[in-house]
Protein backbone atom coordinates (compact mmCIF):
# COMPACT_ATOMS: atom_id res chain seq x y z
CA UNK A 1 0.00 0.00 0.00
CA UNK A 2 2.83 2.21 1.17
CA UNK A 3 5.16 2.00 -2.60
CA UNK A 4 1.66 1.88 -4.16
CA UNK A 5 -0.05 4.67 -2.72
CA UNK A 6 3.48 7.04 -3.56
CA UNK A 7 3.58 5.84 -7.09
CA UNK A 8 0.09 6.46 -8.18
CA UNK A 9 0.14 10.18 -7.08
CA UNK A 10 3.60 10.08 -9.20
CA UNK A 11 1.16 8.80 -12.41
CA UNK A 12 -1.11 11.59 -11.58
CA UNK A 13 1.77 14.43 -11.87
CA UNK A 14 1.36 14.62 -7.75
CA UNK A 15 3.87 14.44 -5.39
CA UNK A 16 3.45 13.05 -1.40
CA UNK A 17 3.55 14.93 1.43
CA UNK A 18 4.93 13.18 4.49
CA UNK A 19 4.51 15.00 7.82
CA UNK A 20 5.95 13.21 10.80
CA UNK A 21 4.72 13.69 14.08
CA UNK A 22 5.51 12.38 17.11
CA UNK A 23 3.42 9.70 18.79
CA UNK A 24 2.52 10.98 22.31
CA UNK A 25 3.03 14.76 21.81
CA UNK A 26 1.40 16.73 22.80
CA UNK A 27 -0.16 13.73 24.53
CA UNK A 28 -1.24 11.08 23.15
CA UNK A 29 -4.65 11.55 22.38
CA UNK A 30 -3.50 15.22 20.93
CA UNK A 31 -1.29 13.03 18.54
CA UNK A 32 -3.52 10.84 17.05
CA UNK A 33 -5.60 13.77 16.94
CA UNK A 34 -3.16 15.75 14.71
CA UNK A 35 -2.79 12.42 12.46
CA UNK A 36 -6.38 12.85 11.51
CA UNK A 37 -6.26 16.42 10.83
CA UNK A 38 -2.91 15.94 8.75
CA UNK A 39 -4.97 13.50 6.23
CA UNK A 40 -8.11 15.63 6.28
CA UNK A 41 -5.67 18.27 4.88
CA UNK A 42 -4.24 16.38 2.39
CA UNK A 43 -1.40 14.54 3.71
CA UNK A 44 -0.02 11.18 1.54
CA UNK A 45 0.56 9.53 4.57
CA UNK A 46 1.84 9.61 8.13
CA UNK A 47 5.09 9.37 9.84
CA UNK A 48 4.53 8.28 13.84
CA UNK A 49 7.59 8.71 15.56
CA UNK A 50 7.80 6.14 18.71
CA UNK A 51 9.44 7.93 21.55
CA UNK A 52 12.88 7.09 22.69
CA UNK A 53 15.50 8.30 25.31
CA UNK A 54 18.19 8.33 23.11
CA UNK A 55 17.13 9.35 19.78
CA UNK A 56 20.86 9.91 17.74
CA UNK A 57 19.30 11.02 14.41
CA UNK A 58 17.54 13.83 15.32
CA UNK A 59 17.76 17.13 16.34
CA UNK A 60 16.56 19.21 19.14
CA UNK A 61 12.84 19.86 18.10
CA UNK A 62 12.02 16.23 17.27
CA UNK A 63 14.02 15.56 20.69
CA UNK A 64 12.17 17.75 23.04
CA UNK A 65 8.99 15.97 21.58
CA UNK A 66 10.43 12.62 22.18
CA UNK A 67 11.30 13.99 25.76
CA UNK A 68 7.85 15.19 26.38
CA UNK A 69 5.86 12.58 25.69
CA UNK A 70 8.14 9.94 27.32
CA UNK A 71 7.64 11.88 30.38
CA UNK A 72 3.74 11.67 30.47
CA UNK A 73 4.79 7.53 30.63
CA UNK A 74 3.69 7.01 26.82
CA UNK A 75 5.29 3.52 25.51
CA UNK A 76 5.67 1.44 22.31
CA UNK A 77 2.57 -0.25 23.29
CA UNK A 78 0.26 2.76 24.10
CA UNK A 79 1.50 4.15 20.59
CA UNK A 80 -0.09 1.21 18.89
CA UNK A 81 -3.20 0.24 20.86
CA UNK A 82 -3.63 4.02 20.35
CA UNK A 83 -3.34 3.48 16.38
CA UNK A 84 -5.27 0.55 16.80
CA UNK A 85 -8.26 2.19 18.28
CA UNK A 86 -8.48 5.19 14.91
CA UNK A 87 -7.43 2.60 12.37
CA UNK A 88 -10.82 2.59 10.81
CA UNK A 89 -10.55 6.52 10.64
CA UNK A 90 -6.95 6.30 8.77
CA UNK A 91 -7.05 6.30 5.06
CA UNK A 92 -3.56 6.68 4.13
CA UNK A 93 -0.37 4.99 4.69
CA UNK A 94 0.46 5.19 8.48
CA UNK A 95 4.31 4.33 8.75
CA UNK A 96 5.98 3.89 12.28
CA UNK A 97 9.15 5.73 13.08
CA UNK A 98 11.32 3.89 15.38
CA UNK A 99 14.47 3.32 16.82
CA UNK A 100 15.73 -0.51 17.15
CA UNK A 101 15.51 -0.74 21.34
CA UNK A 102 11.98 -0.71 21.08
CA UNK A 103 11.89 -3.44 18.61
CA UNK A 104 14.70 -5.48 20.24
CA UNK A 105 13.00 -5.16 23.68
CA UNK A 106 9.45 -5.86 22.23
CA UNK A 107 10.33 -8.95 19.96
CA UNK A 108 11.04 -8.03 16.18
CA UNK A 109 7.93 -10.35 15.62
CA UNK A 110 5.59 -9.51 17.99
CA UNK A 111 6.18 -5.68 17.16
CA UNK A 112 5.25 -6.35 13.37
CA UNK A 113 2.60 -8.01 14.48
CA UNK A 114 1.19 -5.13 16.85
CA UNK A 115 1.97 -2.85 13.76
CA UNK A 116 -0.17 -4.19 11.42
CA UNK A 117 -2.60 -4.71 13.85
CA UNK A 118 -2.51 -0.52 14.16
CA UNK A 119 -2.98 -0.39 10.71
CA UNK A 120 0.28 0.70 10.17
CA UNK A 121 2.03 0.35 6.43
CA UNK A 122 5.62 0.52 7.01
CA UNK A 123 8.32 1.07 9.52
CA UNK A 124 11.62 2.93 9.19
CA UNK A 125 14.46 1.78 11.77
CA UNK A 126 16.85 4.29 11.32
CA UNK A 127 19.68 2.71 13.45
CA UNK A 128 19.31 -0.37 11.61
CA UNK A 129 21.38 -1.05 8.66
CA UNK A 130 20.19 -3.18 5.70
CA UNK A 131 23.16 -5.37 6.28
CA UNK A 132 21.94 -6.13 9.56
CA UNK A 133 18.34 -6.88 8.86
CA UNK A 134 17.76 -10.04 7.50
CA UNK A 135 15.60 -10.84 10.48
CA UNK A 136 13.20 -7.77 10.40
CA UNK A 137 13.36 -7.77 6.79
CA UNK A 138 12.17 -11.55 7.08
CA UNK A 139 9.22 -10.69 9.58
CA UNK A 140 8.32 -7.69 7.64
CA UNK A 141 7.52 -9.92 4.74
CA UNK A 142 5.64 -12.25 6.63
CA UNK A 143 3.73 -9.36 8.07
CA UNK A 144 2.84 -7.57 5.14
CA UNK A 145 4.93 -4.53 5.96
CA UNK A 146 7.03 -2.46 3.64
CA UNK A 147 10.49 -1.91 4.84
CA UNK A 148 11.84 2.03 4.63
CA UNK A 149 15.47 2.08 4.60
CA UNK A 150 17.66 5.32 4.51
CA UNK A 151 20.12 6.56 2.34
CA UNK A 152 23.11 9.19 2.86
CA UNK A 153 24.22 12.12 1.13
CA UNK A 154 27.80 9.89 1.30
CA UNK A 155 25.80 6.63 0.38
CA UNK A 156 28.31 5.05 -2.56
CA UNK A 157 25.64 4.24 -5.79
CA UNK A 158 26.62 0.46 -5.48
CA UNK A 159 25.61 0.00 -1.73
CA UNK A 160 22.58 2.31 -2.56
CA UNK A 161 21.46 -0.78 -5.23
CA UNK A 162 22.13 -3.21 -2.35
CA UNK A 163 19.81 -1.06 -0.65
CA UNK A 164 16.92 -0.69 -2.91
CA UNK A 165 16.84 -4.68 -3.13
CA UNK A 166 15.39 -5.27 0.77
CA UNK A 167 13.49 -2.15 -0.10
CA UNK A 168 9.65 -2.55 -0.64
CA UNK A 169 8.23 1.11 0.78
CA UNK A 170 10.39 3.75 -0.88
CA UNK A 171 14.19 4.76 -0.27
CA UNK A 172 14.45 7.34 2.79
CA UNK A 173 17.14 10.10 0.96
CA UNK A 174 18.77 12.27 4.01
CA UNK A 175 19.24 15.64 2.18
CA UNK A 176 21.95 16.25 4.93
CA UNK A 177 24.42 14.33 7.00
CA UNK A 178 23.38 16.62 10.36
CA UNK A 179 20.28 15.68 12.41
CA UNK A 180 16.82 16.29 11.67
CA UNK A 181 15.80 20.16 12.03
CA UNK A 182 19.34 21.63 10.63
CA UNK A 183 19.94 23.27 7.58
CA UNK A 184 19.95 22.04 3.92
CA UNK A 185 22.97 23.90 2.86
CA UNK A 186 22.72 22.81 -0.95
CA UNK A 187 19.68 21.68 -2.72
CA UNK A 188 21.11 21.87 -5.66
CA UNK A 189 23.29 19.20 -5.01
CA UNK A 190 20.51 17.39 -3.11
CA UNK A 191 18.60 17.37 -6.35
CA UNK A 192 21.58 16.16 -8.38
CA UNK A 193 22.09 12.67 -5.66
CA UNK A 194 18.66 11.79 -6.25
CA UNK A 195 18.75 12.26 -10.11
CA UNK A 196 21.88 9.85 -9.37
CA UNK A 197 19.69 7.56 -7.26
CA UNK A 198 17.29 7.24 -9.33
CA UNK A 199 19.37 5.79 -12.37
CA UNK A 200 20.35 2.93 -9.71
CA UNK A 201 16.98 2.35 -7.92
CA UNK A 202 13.65 1.87 -9.37
CA UNK A 203 12.00 2.31 -6.26
CA UNK A 204 9.77 5.98 -4.71
CA UNK A 205 12.19 8.55 -3.55
CA UNK A 206 11.58 10.77 -0.74
CA UNK A 207 13.37 13.26 0.78
CA UNK A 208 13.36 14.42 4.16
CA UNK A 209 15.85 16.09 7.09
CA UNK A 210 15.74 19.82 6.82
CA UNK A 211 12.81 20.45 5.28
CA UNK A 212 11.28 23.85 6.46
CA UNK A 213 9.84 26.22 3.55
CA UNK A 214 7.07 25.93 0.61
CA UNK A 215 10.05 27.17 -1.83
CA UNK A 216 12.54 24.16 -0.45
CA UNK A 217 9.59 21.18 -0.99
CA UNK A 218 8.80 22.79 -4.41
CA UNK A 219 12.55 22.26 -5.56
CA UNK A 220 13.02 19.21 -4.05
CA UNK A 221 9.57 18.01 -5.34
CA UNK A 222 10.95 18.53 -9.06
CA UNK A 223 13.03 15.29 -8.81
CA UNK A 224 11.49 13.39 -5.53
CA UNK A 225 8.60 11.59 -5.51
CA UNK A 226 7.49 13.03 -2.04
CA UNK A 227 8.77 15.29 0.93
CA UNK A 228 9.05 14.25 4.74
CA UNK A 229 8.54 17.11 7.42
CA UNK A 230 9.08 17.07 10.55
CA UNK A 231 11.05 19.26 12.95
CA UNK A 232 9.37 22.63 11.40
CA UNK A 233 6.17 21.70 11.80
CA UNK A 234 6.95 20.24 15.52
CA UNK A 235 8.20 23.24 15.93
CA UNK A 236 5.61 25.43 15.02
CA UNK A 237 3.18 23.34 17.00
CA UNK A 238 5.70 23.61 20.08
CA UNK A 239 6.47 27.86 19.87
CA UNK A 240 2.74 28.52 18.51
CA UNK A 241 0.58 25.93 18.42
CA UNK A 242 -1.47 23.92 16.10
CA UNK A 243 -3.25 26.18 13.97
CA UNK A 244 0.48 27.51 12.95
CA UNK A 245 1.44 23.80 12.89
CA UNK A 246 -1.66 23.15 10.48
CA UNK A 247 -0.97 26.26 8.42
CA UNK A 248 2.95 25.51 7.92
CA UNK A 249 1.29 22.15 6.38
CA UNK A 250 -1.06 23.91 3.89
CA UNK A 251 1.80 26.39 2.73
CA UNK A 252 3.83 23.05 1.74
CA UNK A 253 0.67 21.10 0.29
CA UNK A 254 0.56 24.59 -1.83
CA UNK A 255 4.03 24.21 -2.98
CA UNK A 256 3.76 20.44 -3.66
CA UNK A 257 0.44 21.16 -5.65
CA UNK A 258 2.33 21.03 -9.50
CA UNK A 259 1.37 19.96 -11.10
CA UNK A 260 4.72 18.21 -11.71
CA UNK A 261 6.10 16.20 -14.78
Amino acid sequence: MLRESIEELRAHGQKALIPYIVGGFPDLEGSMELLLELQQRGAAAIEVGIPFSDPMADGPVIQRAHAEALAQGVSPGAILEALREIRERVRIPVILMTYYNPVFRMGEDAFAQKAREAGASGVIIPDLPPEEASGWIEVTSKRGLSTVFLVAPNTPLERVKRIATVTTGFLYYLSLKGVTGSKIKDLEEVRRKVKGIREVANLPICVGFGIREGWEAKVLGEVADGIIVGSSLLYALQEHGREAMMELFEDLKEALSGPFV
